[in-house]
């Protein structure tokens, strides 16, 4: 087992409704988030090594899961970090479209995070897009040794 020293800090930053609901049902994408809720978003990003995010998000989405504009980037050298964070997308099952926006950004590494139960034929398509393809865990992602 994985010491505290052997993982990296981590922060999660999400926004709900008033219900609890991180997204509707039927996985639309609909805004509700300030336009401070943005900022904060990109103030914590600018203090990140890395940004994780979901298939269900970066797929369909027009997400980047990059510093966002120059203010924040100037923050990161600043605070010496890389101008651009690592960007990490987790899909277990290796579900995520190649063609996705993410990938027409090549700005910084992106290391897409799967299980042992993804395709071969999945993971092919996304090997040619992807700086790293990994594969933790057998059914479900392990977050602790992909992390390690």
């Amino acid at each position: 087992m994985a010491s505290k020293q052997d993982l990296p800090f981590i922060y999660i930053n999400v926004a709900i409704t008033a219900d609890g609901k991180l997204a509707p049902t039927n996985r639309h994408f609909i805004p509700f988030g300030s336009k401070r809720d943005q900022e904060l978003l990109l103030e914590l990003r600018a203090n990140a090594d890395a940004v994780m995010s979901g298939a269900r998000t970066v797929g369909p989405m027009p997400v980047s899961l990059g510093p966002g504009p120059a203010k924040y980037r100037k923050m990161r050298l600043r605070k010496g970090l890389p101008e651009y964070n690592l960007r990490v997308v987790v899909s277990g099952s290796a579900n995520l479209n190649p063609r996705a926006e993410i990938f027409r950004h090549r700005f910084s590494p992106i290391i897409i995070l799967v299980t042992r139960r993804a395709p071969e034929s999945k993971l092919r398509g996304l090997r040619e897009v992807a700086d790293e393809v990994k594969a933790f865990g057998d059914k479900k992602l392990n977050f602790t040794e992909a992390l390690r």
